[in-house]
């Protein structure tokens, strides 16, 4: 008798595959991405990979109808709000985010919290997804910047708010150029597994 299904099996093989990839994402940030820089800036390949799965993977909650709405409350409405972003965003960017903790104490808030937030912006069922991906990578970038350098700034480092605009944009360059090439494989997987999934439901 087995003692998982054969779902649990699945997911569990998934958040496996999951687990590789980003340690794959990471190595190549540390002996890749570190040397190759513009104006003294680097490309984040975790970022872009936690902002892209977020917006891939997306909510798992389906949008309220009109008629739901109309007999929610205010506080029904914003909790459902605050629960729709992308739980595997998060844990990625949480996972991510653990890895950077020895480097940097900042990330562990910031990855999670753009991979929460990029799960409002789901991308699965637009036409030119690949090229909105673009400015979603681009602003979403900046704003874990800013989240990164309040937290530093709170942490008594100095002239970091001053430095962001100098840093973040043009890493929200780099990040949104290589966004693209990091969506099309993602939303394709993400595209395998829903039809395998309902293949072996019927």
């Amino acid at each position: 008798m087995a003692l998982m299904s054969v779902r649990t099996q699945r997911r569990i093989g998934e958040i496996g595959v999951t687990a590789l990839i980003v340690c794959f994402a990471w190595l190549i940030q540390l002996t890749v991405f570190t040397t190759l820089t513009f104006r003294e800036v680097l490309a984040s390949l975790p970022l872009t990979f936690t902002i892209i799965w977020g917006s891939v993977f997306g909510s798992p909650l389906l949008a309220p109808r009109p008629n739901e709405l109309r007999i929610s409350t205010l506080g029904q409405v914003i909790a459902r709000q605050a629960l729709s972003g992308s739980l595997s965003g998060a844990l990625v960017g949480a996972f991510f985010g653990a890895l950077f903790a020895s480097v940097l104490p900042a990330f562990p808030i910031a990855y999670p919290l753009i991979g929460w937030i990029a799960g409002y912006f789901t991308l699965q069922n637009f036409n030119q997804a690949t090229f909105l991906c673009i400015p979603l990578v681009f602003f979403a970038t900046v704003f874990a910047e800013s989240i990164m350098a309040l937290q530093l700034a709170l942490m008594g480092r100095p002239d970091v708010l001053q430095h962001l605009s100098i840093v973040a944009f043009p890493e929200a360059v780099l990040n949104s150029l290589m966004a693209p090439f990091l969506f099309f494989p993602m939303r394709e997987w993400y595209k395998f597994s829903k039809h395998h999934d309902s293949v072996q439901s019927t």
